[in-house]
C-alpha cells in the first residue's frame, strides 16, 4: 500500500493503517467484531498493545528519507507478521507434513533469550525423534512523537478531523504543532544483526535451521549492512530471511495481506563473516562509545579504578 503525500511537518495523511488487524476505514464485519472485542486476529485473543498502552494499531503509513520519500505502509507490531507470514515459514521447510507451533521458547543461553516461535513434528529419522525449526518475526520500531492523537481521533470516529488531535496535545503539553513520528529502521538493525548471530550460534548448535520473518524493508535494510553471501539453491543451510511487504490486496476476511517478496538463505559462517566485515563496525563501536558515556553522565557516583 502507497501513497503519494509526504508525512513531515503539519502533516496531511492519517498515519494509521490498520487498528486491531484491519485497515482503519474497513467495513468488514470481521473488523467490527475485531474492533468491539479489541482483540488480534493475528495472534488469536486481546490486543496486546490495547492492553499495555492503549492503542490497538499494527501498521502506520510513513515517507521514509532513505527509501527517497516514498509514502509506504511499516508494521510496528510483531504479531503483524504472526498468521501467513509464519505459516510460510512452517509449510517452507515441512511441506504437507503436520507440524505444531508453539510460542515464546527460552533458549539456553545467558543472558536468556526467548525464540519468538518453534513448529516441531515426530520424525523418526531426527535426533531425539523430533524434527523442528525455530522462527524470529521482527517488525519496526516507531520513533518520535508517535502516532496516539491520531489513535483517539479513530476512537472517537473523527478520523476526518484527525489533525486537530495533534494541534490539541501539542497546546496541552505546550510544544510544537506538529505530526513527528519516524520508523526507526537503524534500530532493529542494530537489535535484529546482533539477535540473529547469537541464536543463529546456539541454534547451530543443537542442529535447528532458524528463519527470521520480516517486512521486506527491513531485509533490504539489514542487507545494506550485513551483506552476507546467499547459497545455492538446494545447498545446505542455516538460516532463512524471508522478506513480505503490503500489496493493498486484502484477504478473504478483508484483512490486508503481506506478500511474499523476497527469500534468501545463507549459512551461519556467511553471515558472521558479513557480520564483522561489513564496514559498518565502526558505526557499531560509535553507538557502543555512546552508550559507556552516556552511562557516566547518568551515574550519581563514578569511581576512578586507576586511583584505587
Amino acid at each position: 500500500m502507497t501513497q503519494s503525500t509526504g508525512q513531515h511537518g503539519r502533516g496531511t495523511i492519517f498515519p494509521i493503517v490498520e487498528a486491531f488487524g484491519f485497515p482503519h476505514d474497513s467495513d468488514s464485519p470481521s473488523a467490527t467484531k475485531a474492533w468491539a472485542e479489541k482483540i488480534c486476529p493475528f495472534a488469536g485473543g486481546l490486543c496486546e498493545k490495547q492492553r499495555q498502552y492503549g492503542f490497538g494499531y499494527c501498521s502506520v503509513t510513513y515517507a521514509a528519507k532513505w527509501n527517497a520519500g516514498q509514502q509506504r505502509t511499516y508494521a510496528v507490531c510483531d504479531h503483524r507478521l504472526d498468521g501467513p507470514p509464519v505459516e510460510w515459514a512452517v509449510t517452507d521447510f515441512f511441506g504437507d507434513r503436520q507440524a505444531t507451533l508453539v510460542s515464546e521458547v527460552a533458549a539456553t543461553l545467558t543472558p536468556r533469550l526467548n525464540i519468538d516461535y518453534v513448529a516441531f513434528t515426530d520424525d523418526p529419522s531426527a535426533p531425539n525423534g523430533t524434527s523442528l525449526i525455530a522462527i524470529e518475526t521482527q517488525a519496526i520500531d516507531l520513533r518520535g512523537g508517535g502516532v496516539g492523537p491520531a489513535w483517539k481521533a479513530w476512537e472517537a470516529d473523527d478520523v476526518e478531523n484527525w489533525r486537530a488531535y495533534f494541534t490539541a496535545e501539542a497546546e496541552r503539553k505546550g510544544r510544537r504543532d506538529t505530526v513527528d513520528f519516524g520508523v526507526n529502521t537503524g534500530n532493529v538493525y542494530k537489535r535484529l544483526g546482533t539477535q540473529v548471530a547469537v541464536k543463529g550460534e546456539y541454534l547451530k548448535q543443537i542442529d535447528v535451521p532458524l528463519y527470521v520473518v520480516m517486512q521486506h524493508s527491513i531485509l533490504q535494510q539489514l542487507r545494506s549492512r550485513i551483506n552476507f553471501a546467499p547459497v545455492e539453491a538446494g545447498s545446505p543451510w542455516d538460516i532463512t530471511f524471508s522478506g513480505f511487504d503490503y500489496s493493498g490486496a486484502l484477504d478473504s476476511t478483508g484483512k490486508l495481506r503481506l506478500d511474499m517478496i523476497e527469500t534468501i538463505r545463507t549459512t551461519l559462517p556467511n553471515y558472521l563473516e558479513a557480520m564483522t566485515t561489513s564496514g559498518d563496525s565502526s558505526a557499531l563501536r560509535k553507538d557502543f562509545v555512546a552508550k559507556v558515556r552516556k552511562k557516566v553522565k547518568t551515574a550519581p557516583t563514578q569511581t576512578n579504578l586507576f586511583n584505587l
